[in-house]
């Protein structure tokens, strides 16, 4: 979430999609009934804030909105695309935002083109896109001025982009989105999505209302948009609707993704997805060298002037400082602080590929902690054949999952499986303390309520141990490489 569960009180239009928060996250949803029984909010003259839901199926949210929207699965694109050209075909976008909070006066590159439904530098070959046209054209003469007047930058050089504060010129961000988003009419709007055309009219209405700068709309989405393969274009077309409003940053906005249990909201804040480290900062890359050619190809460059730019300037420094915290005394400055010990990997690693990468024989074990791909991923007859390929599997849960038994699964021979199976049982998470992140992103320390029962260890137990005992082998025996493992100080 952007903003806070509480924040939601704060708002005059509530927009869900993909969610339930009334049945799924019912104690947030209290926040959404304050806000409904305000009489200060609302749009127009107030009387409560409204509540729009779109969804496929009627739920008890559903029930207690102002407008309930039946789409089509997997039709948002269309939805929010409608909503967006509506804001801009009627002038609705908070203007003095756009202008001088978003990249709308921007020029883009004149060798950008959008073309029978593919962007300019599209690969036919190998389907892929060279995003060289799509950048922004720079400003030397800015850029220079900037370079000269010392602004700090830590690695994270200037390039000031070009602008228009008219926003007329075509090249602007402004101009090209308008056109881009001028084919979601109401009418093809309803064509794919299935509402109504006068029920989606009747929604953009509302939504054009919260570009005022006294009015101001949330959007509130779980997993019914994350999960789509198109999730992310999903939630940036979203952004952009709130960032054309002017909603972002201010009480009662914001895109909020509500987040009902610690390790989803938890894997990107506590950088358990595999291409981010801790503080949100990028996994190393093939190639990059050194610590001041990681910098420069991960950190944000200065577009403006007058960006402040925080996490740009001090990437280098945040970067820094997580590799002393893990490496301690062994992070120096003319080894440029450990940073050839963290892995660069040079492929996807998210666990879809990873179940590709056993379905083709190269990988020879796995260990899955408190995650079973068996139940949630897309095809579970194929996960299911991928850990068929393994040499070995652990499996760190309380109770013993479709993963760990996937060999008595109906239809499979045991004999022919030679994948061997470790159930490692592991406390539930009454049974242990630690730290949680919530849907707000406030990190929450959890006391264990009763102890666990049998052999059962809690998780990080588990891989403290296991750690230990691969760095006493290293001790042992030596290696290849057993500097990272040596100087690791996690667990001192």
């Amino acid at each position: 979430m952007t903003n806070h569960w509480r924040d939601i009180k704060n708002t005059d239009l509530i927009l869900i999609n993909g969610a339930n928060p009334a049945e799924a996250h019912p104690v947030g949803f209290q926040w959404f009934v304050q806000a409904k029984n305000d009489p200060k909010r609302g749009p127009g003259s107030g009387g409560g804030a409204k509540m729009v839901h779109a969804d496929p199926r009627f739920t008890r949210t559903s029930a207690l909105a102002d407008i309930y929207a039946r789409i089509r699965v997997g039709t948002d694109v269309a939805y929010f695309g409608g909503l967006i050209n509506y804001v801009l075909q009627n002038n609705l976008f908070h203007d003095e935002y756009v202008r001088n909070y978003t990249n709308a006066s921007f020029l883009i590159k004149k060798a950008y083109a959008f073309t029978d439904g593919l962007f300019s530098g599209y690969d036919a070959a190998n389907r892929k896109y060279d995003i060289t046209s799509w950048g922004y054209q720079v400003d030397d003469a800015a850029t220079a001025a900037a370079t000269a007047a010392g602004l700090p930058t830590n690695g994270a050089a200037n390039s000031i982009a070009k602008r228009d504060m008219t926003l007329q010129d075509p090249q602007t961000v402004f101009q090209l989105m308008k056109q881009h988003y001028s084919r979601y009419t109401p009418e093809m709007v309803s064509r794919i999505t299935g509402i109504p055309q006068d029920q989606f009219m009747r929604i953009a209405k509302l939504v054009g209302e919260m570009g005022k700068p006294d009015k101001v709309m949330t959007i509130v989405y779980a997993v019914g948009l994350t999960q789509h393969t198109t999730g992310g274009e999903l939630i940036r077309a979203g952004a952009v609707l709130q960032l054309l409003l002017g909603n972002m940053g201010r009480p009662g906005g914001g895109m909020n993704a509500e987040r009902g249990h610690a390790n989803i909201q938890g894997n990107t804040d506590h950088a358990i997805s595999w291409e981010i480290l801790p503080g949100y900062l990028r996994i190393p890359a093939p190639g990059q060298k050194s610590l001041d050619d990681y910098v420069k190809a991960s950190a944000a460059k200065r577009s403006d002037p007058r960006s402040w730019n925080f996490f740009g300037i001090n990437y280098r420094n945040f970067m820094v400082s997580l590799l002393k915290g893990w490496y301690g005394d062994a992070a120096k400055k003319d080894n440029e602080f450990a940073f050839d010990f963290i892995p660069k990997p040079a492929k996807n690693a998210s666990w879809m590929t990873i179940y590709d990468q056993a379905l083709k024989g190269k990988m020879q074990g796995l260990i899955l902690s408190g995650m079973t791909a068996t139940s949630i991923g897309p095809d579970s007859n194929r996960v299911m054949q991928a850990l068929a390929n393994l040499k070995w599997l652990v499996v760190m849960d309380p109770l013993p999952t479709t993963s760990s038994e996937f060999w008595r699964r109906p239809g499979a021979d045991p004999k022919s499986i030679q994948t061997e199976v470790f159930m490692v049982p592991t406390t539930h998470w009454i049974e242990k303390d630690g730290s949680f992140v919530n849907s707000g992103r406030w990190s929450q320390w959890k006391d264990q309520v009763i102890p666990p029962e049998g052999n059962a260890r809690h998780d990080h137990w588990v891989l403290a141990d296991l750690f230990d005992r691969v760095k006493k082998l290293y001790q042992q025996q030596g290696g290849k490489f057993p500097d990272p493992i040596m100087a690791l100080t996690l667990w001192r």
